[in-house]
C-alpha cells in the first residue's frame, strides 16, 4: 500500500508541475504554481517537455489507480487507509493551479458579477471591464455567456466573490475547498448506498473517489458538479428508505438547482413509489405530489437566494458553447461538413435530436428498470452527460458515481476504461493549447514525446509464480462438466459415459451452477451410477467467470492427471472422451475435439446463421491472437482433454463459456492436438448463448489480449476475485 500511495503521489505532482509549466499559470512569475494564467496561454518552456510530465503523470496516476484497486480486491482495504491514499494522491493537486479547464476562473467572475449586483442570467463576466483582474484568467468563450447554473450556486458564488474580493487565488481556494466538502459528503452517501444495495462500499469508494477522472476534474478543477452530487447522491441514499423518500426527493430538487441533469433523479425516486400504487388515479396522484414537491423545493431555492427563475430563460435562451468533445457537435458537424448546409442549423437539429434521444432512453429506463433504479438512474445520467450539448469529461462524474455504488465488486472494464480514457481527453489548460502544439513545436518534437508517453504506457511485467496442481493421480481421468438448469440430461449423460470409458479409470466432477433441482437431480443420479461423482454446487454469490469460471473450480477440484472438459447437455458425445485422452497419452498436453477439420460435422438442426457467427467469432479470436489461438481451428469448442499438472491456475482469469481460449492464449507452450468429433444439437435444457454472451465474448477478446501481452499498462485483476451480490 505504501509504494501504490508514493506512486499515486509522485505521479499528481508530476501532473500538476507539467500542466503548470503547460500555461497552467503564468509564465516567469516568482511564485509558479500560483501564478494566475492569461489568455492566450504562451508556456516559458517547451510545450511536448511540459505536456510529456503531464500526461506521463496521468499516465502514472492510472496505473495506480488500477493496482490500488486490485490490491483492495485480492488483499482488502479499510476505510481508513482508502481515505489516506486518497487525500495523498490529492495533495499536489489541492496546492496546484486548476488544471484541464478555466471553469472556476468562470465560477468566480460570475459571483463577482452577482456580488455587484448585475444579472448573472442576462450578462457575462465581460461586464465587469478589462480592468478587472477576476476577468483577466476566464476563458474568452464564457466573456459573454450568461450564467446556465441554478440559484443555489448563482448564491454561493456571489458568497465566495464577498470574501475573495479581487483575489483571484483565494476565490479559487474557497471553490475546492467547497468541492473537497462536497465530496466527503458524496463519499459517505455512497458507502451507505453500497451497503444498502448489499455491494462492496470499500471498491465503490476506490471506484469513485480515488478515480484519476475526480481527482483532475472534481479536486484540482473545482467544477460545482461535485456540490451537485454531494446533494443528488445524500438524496439517492435516503430516498431508498420509504419512510424518508420526502427529504430525498427534497435533495435531488436542491441539486438540480445546481445543476439542471440531477432532476432526472427526482423521476427515478418517485417511481418506484408510483409503481406501488394499483389504481391509476392513486399513481397519477403520486406523480404530481412528487413533482409539485420537486417544483416548491426549486422555486423556494430561487425565493431565498433572490436569483428566481431566470436560470431556466438562460438555459433555454444561450447558445451552447462549441464543445469539441459534444457528440452533437461531431454528429452535426460531419453532416454540415458532407451535405454543405449551414453548420448552424445543422447543429440546431442534432442538438435537439440528442435532447429527444436522451429523453427517450431515460424514459425505457424508468419504466423498465424501476425495481433497480439506481444502477439505472447511474446509466440515465451517463447517457444525458454524453448526449449534452456541451459535453465535457468531468459531466460523466454525474453517473460514475452511482454507478460505482450500483455495481462495486464486479469486473467493471467498462468502467475503469472509460474514466481511464476520459481522463486523458483534456489538456492542461483546455483545447486552445493544442493549437500551440501545433503551431510551435516541431513535428519531430510531437513524435518524441508520443514515443515517450508510448514507453511509459506500455512497460514490460514481472513474470507471475505459477501455480500448478502436483500429486495427481495419473491412472484416473476427471470428466470436469459445467452445468446450469441441465437437470433432464444428467442420467443419460452419465449412462452414456460409463458406456463408452468402462476401460478407464473415471472421475466425474459436475460443477453446478442452477437455480433449480438439478443438484438434487446429480444427487439422485450419483448414487445410481457406478462411476464415481462429485458435486460441487455453487451458490448465488460464489460464482465467478460465468462457465469457465466453473470449469477452473472443476481444474481445482480434479484429482486425475488428465482432465476433460465437457458440456453436460449431450452436445458432446462420450465417445469422443476416449480419442482426446488417447491424444494426452501419446504426450500432447491439450487435445481439442474440433468442428473444423477433415472428419468432423454438426448436426443439422444448426442453423447456417449459427454457423456464420461461430465462425466470425472464430476468426476474430485467431486474428487477435495469430500465434497462440492461431494454431487451434476450433479455439470457441468446449470440448477438450488437457493434461492438468501443465496448467498454471492463475492464469486463469475466464469471463463466460469460451474456456478453451484462456487455455490456448495463456498457456503458450502447451503441445495442441486436434481431434474431429459429430457436434451433437442440445437435447434437453436451455441454451447458454444469447447477445449479452456475445458482448461479454467480445470484451473478454479485448481484456485476454491486453493481459497476455507482453506490454500491459495495467494490473489486472484476477476474475475469482468477484462475487456478485
Amino acid at each position: 500500500m505504501l509504494v501504490i500511495a508514493a506512486l499515486g503521489f509522485f505521479a499528481a505532482l508530476s501532473v500538476v508541475v507539467g500542466g503548470a509549466l503547460a500555461g497552467a499559470a503564468s509564465p516567469g512569475e516568482p511564485g509558479r504554481l500560483w501564478s494566475v494564467p492569461t489568455v492566450p496561454v504562451r508556456p516559458v518552456m517547451g510545450l511536448v517537455p511540459a505536456l510529456l510530465m503531464f500526461y506521463g503523470g496521468l499516465i502514472v496516476l492510472v496505473r495506480a489507480w488500477m493496482q490500488l484497486r486490485r490490491h483492495k480486491l485480492t488483499h482488502g482495504l479499510s476505510v481508513a487507509a482508502l481515505a489516506v491514499v486518497i487525500l495523498v494522491w490529492s495533495a499536489p493537486l489541492l496546492v496546484g493551479p486548476p488544471l484541464g479547464s478555466r471553469d472556476v476562473y468562470a465560477y468566480a467572475a460570475q459571483g463577482r458579477l452577482a456580488e455587484q449586483g448585475y444579472d448573472v442570467y442576462e450578462e457575462g463576466p465581460a461586464s465587469l471591464g478589462d480592468d478587472d483582474p477576476v476577468l483577466a484568467p476566464v476563458d474568452p468563450l464564457y466573456h459573454d455567456t450568461p450564467v446556465v447554473y441554478g440559484p443555489v450556486f448563482v448564491f454561493l458564488s456571489a458568497t465566495v466573490a464577498k470574501v475573495a474580493g479581487e483575489g483571484v487565488i483565494a476565490a479559487v481556494l474557497a471553490y475546492r475547498f467547497m468541492a473537497v466538502l462536497s465530496l466527503v459528503i458524496a463519499a459517505i452517501a455512497v458507502n451507505d448506498l453500497a451497503r444498502g444495495l448489499r455491494r462492496d462500499p470499500v471498491d465503490a469508494l476506490v471506484l469513485g473517489f480515488a478515480n484519476p477522472l475526480v481527482l483532475l476534474h472534481l479536486v484540482s478543477g473545482a467544477h460545482n458538479e461535485a456540490i451537485m452530487l454531494a446533494f443528488l447522491l445524500t438524496g439517492v441514499a435516503v430516498g431508498r428508505r420509504p419512510r424518508l423518500r420526502v427529504l430525498g426527493l427534497a435533495l435531488c430538487a436542491m441539486a438540480a438547482a445546481i445543476k439542471l441533469p440531477a432532476i432526472v433523479a427526482v423521476a427515478f425516486i418517485a417511481w418506484p413509489w408510483v409503481m406501488e400504487a394499483d389504481r391509476l388515479r392513486t399513481r397519477a396522484w403520486r406523480i404530481g405530489l412528487a413533482a409539485g414537491e420537486a417544483f416548491l423545493v426549486i422555486a423556494l431555492a430561487g425565493r431565498l437566494t433572490g436569483w428566481g427563475w431566470g436560470w431556466v430563460d438562460a438555459i433555454t435562451s444561450t447558445t451552447p458553447v462549441d464543445a469539441y468533445l459534444s457528440l452533437t457537435r461531431i454528429a452535426g458537424g460531419g453532416v454540415a461538413l458532407v451535405t454543405g448546409l449551414e453548420l448552424a442549423a445543422v447543429l440546431a437539429v442534432a442538438r435537439t435530436t440528442g435532447l429527444f434521444l436522451a429523453v427517450g432512453v431515460t424514459l425505457i429506463l424508468l419504466i423498465r428498470g424501476y425495481r433497480s433504479w439506481p444502477l439505472t438512474l447511474a446509466w440515465s445520467l451517463l447517457i444525458w452527460a454524453l448526449l449534452h450539448p456541451t459535453t465535457q469529461p468531468w459531466y460523466l462524474t454525474w453517473g460514475i458515481m452511482l454507478l460505482a455504488a450500483s455495481s462495486a465488486g464486479e469486473r467493471n472494464r467498462s468502467f475503469v476504461t472509460g474514466c481511464a480514457v476520459a481522463a486523458f481527453v483534456v489538456l492542461p489548460v483546455g483545447p486552445q493549447l493544442g493549437l500551440l502544439v501545433l503551431e510551435d513545436t516541431a513535428v519531430g518534437s510531437i513524435a518524441l514525446g508520443i514515443a515517450l508517453l508510448v514507453a511509459l504506457t506500455f512497460s514490460p511485467k514481472s513474470p507471475p509464480t505459477p501455480r500448478r496442481r502436483t500429486g495427481l493421480d495419473k491412472t484416473l481421468v476427471s470428466i470436469v462438466i459445467p452445468t446450469r438448469h441441465e437437470g433432464p440430461n444428467i442420467r443419460p449423460l452419465l449412462q452414456a459415459i460409463e458406456a463408452e470409458t468402462h476401460d478407464r479409470r473415471v472421475e466425474v466432477v459436475f460443477v453446478d451452477d442452477s437455480d433449480d433441482d438439478t443438484p438434487a437431480v446429480i444427487d439422485a443420479a450419483a448414487a445410481e451410477s457406478p462411476l464415481f461423482v462429485r458435486s460441487l454446487h455453487r451458490a448465488a454469490e460464489e460464482r465467478w467467470g460465468g462457465l469457465g469460471g466453473a470449469v477452473a473450480e472443476g481444474f481445482e477440484a480434479a484429482r486425475g492427471s488428465v482432465a476433460v472438459v465437457m458440456d453436460g447437455d449431450l452436445q458432446h458425445p462420450p465417445a469422443t472422451v476416449a480419442d482426446l485422452v488417447e491424444r494426452i497419452d501419446r504426450g500432447h498436453d491439450l487435445a481439442v475435439a474440433s468442428r473444423r477439420v477433415p472428419g468432423s460435422s454438426e448436426d443439422e438442426r444448426f442453423g447456417s446463421g449459427r454457423r456464420v457467427l461461430s465462425r466470425a467469432a472464430t476468426w476474430v479470436a485467431r486474428w487477435l491472437f495469430p500465434f497462440r489461438i492461431g494454431r487451434c481451428s476450433d479455439p470457441l469448442s468446449g470440448f477438450f482433454a488437457v493434461r492438468l499438472g501443465e496448467v498454471d491456475l492463475d492464469r486463469l482469469s475466464p469471463d463466460g463459456f469460451k474456456i478453451l481460449l484462456e487455455l490456448l492464449a495463456t498457456h503458450p507452450g502447451l503441445n495442441v492436438e486436434e481431434v474431429a468429433f459429430r457436434f451433437n444439437g442440445r437435447a434437453e435444457g436451455l441454451s447458454k448463448a444469447s447477445a449479452g454472451q456475445a458482448t461479454r465474448f467480445l470484451g473478454h477478446l479485448v481484456d485476454l489480449r491486453l493481459r497476455t501481452s507482453w506490454a500491459w499498462a495495467g494490473a489486472a485483476v484476477p476474475q475469482r476475485v468477484f462475487r456478485s451480490a
